[in-house]
């Protein structure tokens, strides 16, 4: 059994970088098209910030210790593993002790069991004096975040990332002639220009990468690449809502949501090494095994999904602000997460279940971008957008029968 779970950490080991890379792009052809390099400003009147304000200092009094991301996504499997190994070898040592020598040893820890309270108490205190010397503000959300890499690290575990995608879809990558990588482009681009005012968005290298591969999917990677899929297209009625989804994933790589979880979850492994050890030290193998599995899964559900949840929410209010600036019409976002609850709800597409999965479900997605569609078509408005149309696309969504809806989407080749 433990060899299962070695086999299965080192497994992860290697999935780790693509999970990390949900979001990303660039091609063997594919020639950065983003070379112009905007003015920056040093200082940018209220009139251009409008909807984001920028951070202006970070004061702090401790350096940052900062790990590399590589060295990071390595020690995970090597934390879960050694503190297993370690366990079950103090274990199989104390069972080959005699009663009589268990109770000296016994004896020597109760005389010497405040050092080792205070050992256990200092590495919490390290644990938490890290935590709080390496928080960040996000200069677009203005929330706080535990961040462990600097930009420079950022940049090259993008590199890093975007060379394996590349490799693992070489197979699969779509030439910038095709009409399809031509119509994405233009839609990254306007975005690209509408919010040149935000220094990180001047300061990423944007890359895109269109892969032709039978998935519904689109992700980014912390360099800024970021991958769609043609069969995304199926689901996209206009450009309004192919806009939308790119905001989406742009938004991710502005606010280092990777980098952020990363960071997050190596402090939690951190954490967790001492209760795996214990755990493997007090039960026997086979039912340390399954205590340890429970634990990593009840873990992933409590904290780990979740916490993904209000990040993947969090890239959908900025993409929302991006998408203002950009002109888009987004009422067709929620139309394009209103086609993916319907399009569920007749088992067209797999069923939710919300709390074990990493996204929110479309129906929640659906419903809190109406809810901010008052403030977004203010800021449309505020950036000088024209008029949109009278006819609401919402309400001719809404207004379709089921057997409406089954028509218009076989008419648009999503149901065959």
């Amino acid at each position: 059994m433990l060899s299962v779970l070695r086999n299965s950490y080192q497994r992860n080991a290697r999935l780790s970088i693509s999970y990390f890379v949900l979001r990303s792009v660039g091609s063997h052809h594919f020639h950065t098209w983003l070379r112009k390099r905007f003015l920056v400003q040093e200082r940018l009147d209220s009139g251009q910030l409008q909807y984001f304000k920028l951070q202006k200092c970070d004061f702090r009094t401790t350096q940052h210790l900062c790990i590399p991301p590589i060295m990071t996504l390595l020690l995970r499997p090597v934390l879960h593993i050694g503190a297993a190994l370690m366990g079950r070898t103090i274990k199989k040592w104390w069972a080959r002790k005699s009663k009589e020598e268990k109770e000296e040893y016994k004896q020597w820890y109760r005389e010497r069991r405040n050092m080792f309270l205070g050992c256990f108490g200092f590495y919490g205190l390290m644990l938490f004096t890290y935590y709080i010397t390496h928080f960040k503000t996000d200069p677009l959300t203005q929330r706080s975040r535990f961040i462990i890499f600097n930009k420079e690290q950022e940049r090259d575990l993008g590199k890093r990332l975007h060379e394996l995608q590349l490799e693992i879809y070489k197979k699969n990558i779509v030439p910038p002639d095709h009409p399809a990588y031509k119509r994405i482009l233009r839609a990254f681009r306007r975005l690209i220009v509408a919010n040149k005012d935000l220094k990180s968005m001047r300061e990423t290298k944007w890359n895109l990468t269109v892969i032709d591969i039978p998935l519904m999917n689109s992700f980014t990677l912390p360099d800024g690449s970021i991958f769609v899929s043609l069969d995304l297209l199926r689901y996209i009625e206009n450009d309004d809502q192919l806009e939308f989804l790119l905001a989406h994933e742009m938004a991710h790589s502005l606010l280092s949501h990777s980098l952020e979880m990363m960071s997050d979850q190596f402090l939690l492994d951190l954490l967790i090494a001492v209760p795996i050890l214990l755990v493997w030290f007090t039960f026997p193998d086979m039912a340390a095994a399954i205590v340890h599995t429970i634990g990593d899964r009840i873990t992933k559900i409590v904290y780990e999904l979740p916490y993904n949840r209000v990040l993947e929410n969090e890239a959908d209010e900025v993409a929302i602000k991006l998408s203002a600036k950009a002109c888009i019409d987004l009422r067709e976002a929620v139309v394009f997460w209103a086609t993916l609850r319907t399009l569920t709800e007749m088992e067209v597409l797999p069923s939710e279940i919300p709390w074990v999965s990493s996204h929110p479900s479309h129906g929640d997605r659906e419903n809190n971008i109406n809810k901010a569609m008052i403030k977004a078509l203010e800021m449309r408005r505020d950036s000088g957008c024209p008029e949109l149309p009278a006819v609401d696309p919402r309400t001719k969504f809404y207004e379709r029968s089921a057997r409406e809806q089954m028509i218009h989407f076989r008419r648009r080749g999503i149901i065959v």
